[in-house]
């Protein structure tokens, strides 16, 4: 046999040696590991942490009233406080009715018009209540309940007397603003987004003061200040990390108070993100 034979078996061997060594060590030796470019492999990190949630945890803890809190965090996985314990939605809710309106209209296989974007930018840019209240009565209650169970609510109950009342959960909120790019028909999330990116300054409060401008924030403000209700639901995204967090609270002593609760959550769920 030639030298030149008996070098490319020894080669050979050798691969077949280290392709079974790395089959045998399993998914649990590469697990950790994703594939960073040129040749590297790249600690992927969840957001946020396990140390950011439990500090936004204590914090809320220290705070008057009831509040829960609840991420679906970059790795799609749920984590927070109190999440199933249920709340008032206020404004909230209009996020569900964004979505029922625009799958009305792909339904309908019709775009946008008018009419339309006369509804859904002050319910959302100024949260008109009165624009909420005309949404509402053109897709109706059950459209509402059925984005609920689409996205994956297990705690949603529609709002006796007024639709500021619908109950809800912060895992039901999160979980909403996590699956919103599958609920929303693709012709009209751009626009979805334009709406949820741009709500006016004096209820940009809670998260986005925190997070922008390292995050985009698409988000959704509530409040019933006569009853200390304040919520906040927001889809946060830089480079290839999205999270979505969910802050529900009552018995706030004050607007000021609330607003303040809520970034206080924010801004520790935020303190270790990338």
């Amino acid at each position: 046999m030639s030298a030149e034979r008996i070098t490319r078996r020894r080669v050979a061997a050798a691969l077949t040696a280290a392709l079974a060594a790395i089959a045998a060590s399993g998914p649990a030796s590469v697990s950790a590991f994703e594939y960073g470019g040129q040749g590297r492999g790249t600690p992927v990190a969840v957001y946020p942490s396990h140390e950011a949630i439990a500090a936004a945890a204590r914090f809320l803890d220290t705070r008057a009233g009831r509040g829960s809190f609840a991420i679906v965090d970059s790795a799609g996985r749920l984590a927070g406080l109190r999440v199933r314990e249920h709340f008032a939605t206020a404004s909230i809710v209009k996020v569900m009715m964004l979505v029922a309106y625009l799958q009305m209209l792909e339904g309908r296989h019709r775009g946008l018009e008018a009419a339309d974007t006369s509804l859904l930018y002050p319910m959302i840019h100024e949260s008109s209540n009165n624009a909420a209240s005309a949404v509402l009565a053109i897709v109706g209650g059950g459209a509402i309940a059925r984005v609920a169970g689409e996205s994956g609510m297990t705690d949603y109950a529609p709002g006796v007397g007024w639709w500021a009342f619908t109950q809800t959960s912060a895992a039901d909120q999160a979980r909403l603003l996590s699956a919103l790019p599958r609920l929303i028909p693709a012709r009209f999330y751009a626009y979805a987004r334009y709406l949820m990116s741009g709500i006016e300054a004096s209820q940009s409060w809670g998260v986005p003061p925190v997070a922008r401008p390292r995050w985009r924030v698409f988000f959704k403000t509530g409040w019933l200040p006569e009853e200390g209700v304040f919520t906040e639901v927001a889809r946060l995204e830089r480079g290839g990390v999205t999270f979505t967090i969910a802050v529900l609270t009552s018995g706030q002593p004050s607007t000021s108070y609330g607003e303040q609760t809520i970034e206080g959550v924010g801004a520790r769920l935020l303190a270790r993100a990338p």
